[in-house]
C-alpha cells in the first residue's frame, strides 16, 4: 500500500509541473515564425542516381597467327582507327621466304615467255645443220663400212687397190678444202659477214671430210692385203651398226627439228603457266602469312586494356588488347525500385561527370529494368547520351539526373514547408490564420530540389516556411520572408 501511495504522489507531482509549464507558455507572448506566400515558378522533379559509362561495342583484339611480339604500337587510353596496326609480330623469316617466292615467280614468268615465243631462228638453223651432219656422217660411215666389207670379200685385187688410192687422194683433197672453207667462214663470222649457222655448217662439212679420209685410208690398207674370215664377219657387223646408227641419229635429229618447228607447243605453254600460277600462289600464301604478322584494330575506339608486351610469345586467337567504341555508349545507373513508377523510356536526363562538372550533357532514358535486384531493392536504368563528349571514357562515374516531372508556372512552396501525413492522408502545409497555426492539406504536383509545385493553396496564404518549427493550434506571429529561399 505504501508503494502505491508513493506512485500516485509521483504522478501528481509530474502533472503539477506540466500544468505549470503550460500556464507559463500561455502567459508568454506568441513566438515569431517565418512565413512565405506561394509563388509562381517552374519546378522540375528529378530522380538522381550515380551511374557508370559502358561501351555498347567492345572488341577483344587477337592475332590470327602465333609468334613473338616485336612491337606494341598503342597504350591504354589511346584512340585508334579501324584497320590501324596496333601490334606487330616478328617477320624476318617470312620476309626471306617472300623474297624467294617472288624470285621463283620471275623465273617461271621468263620460262613462260620463252615457251610462248617459240623457237629462235638460230635454234632451227642449228637443228637443220645437226640433221644434215647426222645424215652425212652416218652415210659416210655406212658407205665406208660397206666398201670395206666388199674389199675384204674381194681379196685385195689390184683394181681395188688403185680405186682405194684414188678415193684416198680425193678424200684428202676434200678434207683440205673443208679446212680452208671453215677457216674462211670463221673469219667472216668474226667480221659479222656470216651467221653462226654457216660456221656450224662448215664445221659439219670438215668433220664429214675427215671421216671420209679416214675411211679411204682404212680401205686402202684393206685393199692391199687379203682379209681373214673373222675380219669379214666383223666388217659385216660394222655395216649393220653403221646402218642402225645412221637411222637412229637421223631419227633423233629430225624429231628435234620438227619439235622446234612446231613450237610453241600447247602442252608446254600450259605446263609453264601452271608453274607460274603455283609460284604466284606461293607468293600470295607468304604475303597472307606476313599480313597476319600485323594485328589490326577491328573497330575504331579507345584502347581500354593492354595485356601484351614486346618479346612475349602469343598464340593464335589470344587476346592482346581490348578496344571500346566510344561512339556507341550508354550510362547504367541503379536507383531504388520505388522510383519505377516515375521512370519512363524517353525521359530527358542531365548527365554530369564529376571530373568535368562544368560540362553537363543531355541523355535519354532507353530502358527501365526490367529486372529488379531483390537483395538490394534497386532497378537498373539505361541512359544514352544525345552527344558524346570527348572526355567520356569506359567505366567513368556519371551523376544522372532524370527529369521525371515538370510543372511550368505552378504555385510553389519551399519543400521545407511540406508535412507528410502518412501514405493515405497525403501531404499538407502549416498556414497562419488569425495568429494561429492551422494544418492545410495540399496536393504535390512536382517536387524540386528547393521548391514543390502544389495545389490547394491561394497566392495569399501565409505558409510556414519551416514546418518542423511549429505545431497545429500554436499561437504565432508571422514573419514574412521574400521568395522563401533556403537560408
Amino acid at each position: 500500500m505504501k508503494k502505491r501511495a508513493k506512485r500516485w504522489v509521483g504522478i501528481g507531482l509530474i502533472a503539477g509541473i506540466l500544468l505549470i509549464i503550460v500556464l507559463v507558455r500561455l502567459s508568454l507572448p506568441a513566438g515569431k515564425v517565418e512565413v512565405v506566400t506561394p509563388q509562381s515558378r517552374d519546378v522540375v522533379e528529378f530522380v538522381v542516381a550515380t551511374g557508370r559509362v559502358r561501351a555498347l561495342v567492345q572488341s577483344e583484339v587477337g592475332s590470327e597467327a602465333g609468334g613473338v611480339v616485336s612491337e606494341v604500337l598503342v597504350r591504354e587510353g589511346d584512340s585508334v582507327q579501324q584497320g590501324q596496326v596496333v601490334v606487330r609480330l616478328q617477320r624476318t623469316e617470312l620476309e626471306e621466304q617472300l623474297n624467294a617466292a617472288r624470285a621463283a615467280v620471275d623465273t617461271a614468268l621468263r620460262e613462260l615467255q620463252q615457251v610462248q615465243r617459240g623457237s629462235l631462228p638460230e635454234e632451227i638453223a642449228r637443228a637443220r645443220a645437226e640433221l644434215q651432219q647426222a645424215e652425212e656422217v652416218g652415210r659416210a660411215r655406212l658407205e665406208a663400212a660397206t666398201m670395206r666389207l666388199r674389199q675384204l670379200e674381194s681379196g685385195g685385187r689390184q683394181e681395188d687397190i688403185s680405186r682405194a688410192q684414188s678415193a684416198l687422194a680425193e678424200a684428202e683433197a676434200r678434207r683440205k678444202q673443208a679446212e680452208a672453207d671453215l677457216q674462211r667462214a670463221r673469219q667472216l663470222y668474226e667480221a659479222g659477214a656470216l651467221g653462226r649457222a654457216d660456221v656450224e655448217k662448215a664445221e659439219t662439212a670438215l668433220a664429214s671430210a675427215r671421216a671420209s679420209e679416214e675411211i679411204a685410208r682404212a680401205q686402202l690398207l684393206l685393199a692391199r692385203q687379203p682379209a681373214r674370215q673373222e675380219e669379214i664377219e666383223a666388217a659385216r657387223a660394222e655395216v649393220q651398226s653403221a646402218r642402225a646408227s645412221l637411222e637412229q641419229s637421223v631419227r633423233v635429229a629430225r624429231a628435234n627439228l620438227q619439235l622446234l618447228l612446231r613450237k610453241p607447243l600447247r602442252e608446254e605453254v600450259e605446263v609453264a603457266r601452271a608453274r607460274l600460277r603455283q609460284a604466284e600462289s606461293n607468293v600470295r600464301l607468304v604475303e597472307e602469312r606476313l599480313r597476319q604478322r600485323d594485328v589490326l584494330a577491328p573497330i575504331s575506339g579507345v584502347v581500354i586494356r593492354r595485356v601484351v608486351e614486346p618479346g612475349q610469345s602469343v598464340l593464335p586467337g589470344q587476346s592482346l588488347l581490348t578496344i571500346a567504341d566510344m561512339q556507341k555508349v550508354e550510362i547504367l545507373m541503379e536507383t531504388d525500385e520505388t522510383n519505377i513508377r516515375r521512370l519512363k523510356v524517353g525521359q530527358r536526363a542531365v548527365l554530369i561527370v564529376p571530373a568535368f562538372r562544368n560540362q553537363p550533357f543531355d541523355g535519354v532514358v532507353t530502358q527501365v529494368g526490367p529486372e529488379i535486384d531483390s537483395q538490394r531493392g534497386v532497378v537498373t536504368v539505361r541512359v544514352v547520351p544525345k552527344a558524346i563528349p570527348a572526355f567520356l571514357r569506359p567505366d567513368m562515374t556519371v551523376d544522372v539526373n532524370v527529369e521525371v516531372n515538370r510543372q511550368n508556372g505552378a504555385l510553389t512552396v519551399p519543400v521545407t514547408a511540406l508535412i507528410a501525413r502518412g501514405s493515405d492522408a497525403g501531404e499538407a502545409v502549416y498556414v497562419v490564420e488569425a495568429g494561429k497555426v492551422k494544418l492545410k492539406p495540399v496536393r504535390v504536383l512536382a517536387r524540386g530540389e528547393d521548391f514543390a509545385a502544389v495545389e490547394g493553396l491561394s497566392p495569399t496564404d501565409q505558409v510556414v516556411r519551416q514546418a518542423i518549427a511549429v505545431k497545429e493550434g500554436q499561437s504565432v506571429t508571422p514573419q514574412p520572408v521574400a521568395g522563401g529561399e533556403r537560408r
